[in-house]
């Protein structure tokens, strides 16, 4: 049997609210040595250990000390805080009930040097980083759906001078992120608004998130 192709969507609680009918409000997961919880609308590695592995590869590639300032892209619930420990950590995510995720994560674990930006990215980015005056070393990670990042957020992450190392992570890179790549790398095109120096792709690195599919999680770090 052969079914019709449909559109998958995606329901937020803002969009219909959910109605708890049995047992707890929220999973908890255990990432790193630290404990998260999760709510139903939160993103959230499935594979535990696998979200692991690749973590503590965004922690090494990153190259981040303690004087370093990360700027955390669609950041859930907050994964990013653990990896390593860092002077500063600022995440933005567009589902509220994440964001309320990340902050419960983060003082739960006793992180105190996290902050978290409830909207969409392409909303809060651009003033954000036009307005960011930090000296410290500033690395970027984006972890963006199969949708991949808006226009306006690669232009703000390409036009702030402070980023020269950016990890972008995509479960589908063949996708909408080779649109992000090419606008991340390219040269400067002032049609597109993208005035600061391109990035190059320096490293790509694979992980199966999905065993036993054709799919791989894709790590791939930019420098400038």
């Amino acid at each position: 049997l052969r079914l019709p192709r449909s559109t998958m969507t995606r329901c937020s609680h803002e969009q219909s609210p959910y109605q708890l009918l049995f047992g707890e409000q929220h999973i908890f997961e255990e990432l790193l040595g630290l404990k998260f919880r999760i709510s139903p609308d939160a993103f959230f590695q499935v594979n535990t250990r696998g979200a692991e592995a690749l973590y503590q590869e965004v922690g090494k590639l990153s190259q981040a000390a303690g004087d370093t300032v990360l700027l955390d892209v669609c950041c859930g619930t907050g994964e990013q805080q653990p990896n390593p420990p860092l002077s500063r950590v600022i995440g933005v995510e567009v589902v509220e009930k994440a964001v309320e995720d990340a902050k419960w994560n983060a003082a739960f674990n006793g992180i105190s040097n996290c902050e978290f930006h409830a909207g969409k990215a392409e909303s809060v980015l651009p003033q954000l980083l036009s307005e960011w005056q930090d000296e410290r070393p500033l690395v970027a990670v984006v972890n963006p759906s199969r949708a991949g990042l808006h226009h306006r957020v690669v232009r703000a992450l390409r036009n702030c001078r402070a980023i020269r190392r950016l990890l972008y992570v995509s479960c589908k890179p063949e996708g909408e992120a080779m649109r992000n790549f090419l606008e991340l790398c390219c040269p400067p095109d002032a049609r597109r608004k993208l005035a600061g120096e391109p990035f190059a792709p320096a490293l790509a690195v694979p992980f199966d998130m999905f065993p036993h599919t054709d799919h791989c999680e894709l790590l791939l770090l930019l420098t400038r």
